[in-house]
């Protein structure tokens, strides 16, 4: 496949355009550590457009529009985390120089009507990764969608998950509804089940056997990280509230596929199918010939065990 690195002193960023412009590694050079999830079981392969993610599912970061689980939209079923994590994308070195490289990579969808475009800009020192993303409706009519950015983060029993305050909303919590039914919700980062607390900010072991979709919403600040609180090392991303309105938190501790990792993905908005998310008026909206545009930045940092705040520029406070 083709491949794209973008390299400086701290960090090593390899991106797949070929395979939906998956980042498929994040990389502090200083400590030699990848910093996503890597599907032991899944090879990385060509893609097939339309077929079930689960089964493709290698990890890294993938981009997910116009839903996240198949879903019927004006009498079109649209794939599982949409259209283009399955795509080859077009791409552009755009700047090259000793201070910073930027590219552009670009992919329309197929079913909808929509143009993704990602600039990703890495500067000559830092670990911080720039973003800027333009979302177009390429039709003739008004479109609504879900979009969300997916990274899959590597853990192990020192991990740690930090989100701003936020109320969250359960999806799914295997098995047996645990942390409560679908629609019930709490103040993070405390779940309650059987007359217990749980903080979700802790990462279970694989042996607990247990699969969670929560949704994080109506937080002050928009931000996340999971950390490896031994090495004090860690994943961050900030992006844009009024954007991304919506935090999932994919936690898999066993319970899926005998897998052990954590997605914690920003997302414009919730839950999983399209269809459903349209009646809860919870998704966005461009009309004919609109776009939609905004930056975020990936991170990584080797000063903190606790994240307490990332700020828009990137900058990580913690203990």
């Amino acid at each position: 496949m083709q491949t794209l690195i973008l390299e400086n002193e701290d960090l090593r960023v390899t991106v797949l355009p070929d395979y939906g412009a998956k980042i498929f590694e994040f990389r502090l050079k200083k400590n030699d550590r990848d910093l996503l999830y890597h599907n032991p079981r899944v090879e990385i392969r060509t893609p097939v457009y339309g077929v079930n993610v689960d089964n493709w599912w290698h990890g890294g970061i993938d981009e997910c529009i116009p839903t996240g689980q198949v879903s019927m939209y004006r009498g079109e079923e649209y794939p599982y985390l949409g259209e283009v994590w399955s795509l080859p994308w077009e791409f552009k070195v755009e700047k090259n120089t000793p201070e910073d490289v930027t590219v552009h990579l670009r992919r329309p969808t197929i079913i909808a009507p929509l143009l993704v475009e990602r600039w990703i800009t890495l500067r000559d020192h830092g670990s911080v990764v720039e973003m800027r993303h333009k979302i177009t409706n390429l039709g003739y009519s008004d479109f609504q969608f879900l979009w969300g950015i997916h990274p899959a983060l590597a853990i192990n029993m020192s991990s740690r998950i930090d989100l701003p305050p936020s109320k969250v909303i359960i999806d799914t919590s295997y098995p047996d509804n645990r942390l409560g039914t679908p629609g019930d919700s709490y103040r993070w980062p405390y779940a309650k089940t059987g007359g217990r607390t749980v903080d979700m900010r802790v990462v279970a072991p694989p042996e607990s056997d247990t699969w969670d979709l929560h949704y994080a919403t109506n937080f002050g600040e928009g931000w996340l990280a999971v950390t490896d609180t031994s090495a004090k090392l860690g994943f961050g991303m900030v992006f844009p509230k009024d954007v991304f309105r919506c935090i999932w938190l994919w936690a898999v501790y066993g319970g899926w596929r005998g897998l052990h990792c954590v997605a914690v993905e920003a997302w414009t908005g919730y839950p999983g199918k399209l269809e459903d998310a349209i009646k809860k008026g919870q998704c966005s909206h461009l009309n004919a010939g609109e776009s939609l545009t905004c930056q975020t930045r990936l991170l990584g940092q080797n000063e903190f065990s606790r994240v307490d705040r990332i700020r828009p520029d990137g900058t990580v406070e913690g203990s």
